[in-house]
């Protein structure tokens, strides 16, 4: 019986990274979407968030993490967060890499994010290939790539958990036991750091996270589109076929 394909789904804006290239050699069959959160999709609740160290970098002390891998565990179970570069550039990048750390130490013991270091696009590719490939065997995960999105909801009470549930290190659960604590969607919104803190699940610097979010005035410039390794983007169809050989390593 002729096994499947590994089948990785690719977030339209890592075209031009040369990384699903490298994975199409590998022998992964790949599926270009524009991915709502994630940048790589290996398995049937797994996803994964590639940055550059730099970029890594501003991520924490401009707060865009905090977001990105908040909306990343409100769909998926598994979050992997794949730093490409060398560990050794932040302390020459940043004079606050105790802060830095911190944060990350953070991130891996209250969150659950898995935080793995790459060196290049080669290894990047490697690692992607290898989680995609164990989380898609029978016996270890066995279930294939899905995007994770806004659900159909009928009921009130569904659309309440949704909207709290889009905040930061809110999921389904937390947003429930949020609702029975404050009454309403518009009570969990005005509550103080503190209030939530006290609700069991939410930490003081969640807690502060997510009212700094809620209290913090739009600001339409500051949204920027991915930092990316390159900026030209080849030409393709929305699927790469598995070509010859290996990538080199």
């Amino acid at each position: 019986m002729m096994s499947l394909l590994t089948k990785i789904i690719v977030d339209e804006r890592e075209r031009s990274s040369g990384i699903p290239q490298l994975l199409a050699r590998l022998g992964d069959h790949i599926v270009y979407k524009i991915l709502d959160v994630g940048d790589y999709i290996v398995g049937e609740s797994i996803a994964i968030e590639r940055k550059r160290v730099p970029d890594f970098i501003r991520s924490i002390f401009d707060g865009r993490i905090f977001d990105q891998v908040g909306r990343l565990l409100d769909v998926y179970d598994k979050v992997v967060l794949l730093v490409q570069g060398s560990p050794g550039e932040v302390k020459m990048t940043t004079d606050k890499w105790s802060s830095f750390y911190g944060t990350i130490a953070r991130m891996i013991l209250e969150d659950g994010v898995s935080i793995v270091y790459t060196q290049d696009i080669a290894d990047t590719a490697y690692l992607i290939h290898s989680l995609a490939k164990k989380s898609q065997s029978p016996g270890i995960g066995g279930g294939r790539p899905l995007i994770h999105k806004k659900p159909k909801l009928g009921s009130v009470d569904e659309w309440q958990v949704y909207i709290v549930q889009s905040l930061p290190y809110i999921g389904p659960k937390l947003a429930r036991k949020l609702l029975e604590r404050f009454g309403s969607v518009l009570s969990v919104f005005n509550a103080s750091a503190l209030e939530l803190s006290r609700v069991e699940g939410i930490s003081e610097w969640k807690a502060q996270e997510i009212v700094r979010i809620l209290r913090s005035p739009y600001n339409k410039g500051s949204f920027k589109s991915k930092e990316r390794d390159t900026s030209s983007e080849p030409h393709g169809s929305d699927s790469i076929s598995p070509g010859h050989g290996n990538a080199n390593h």
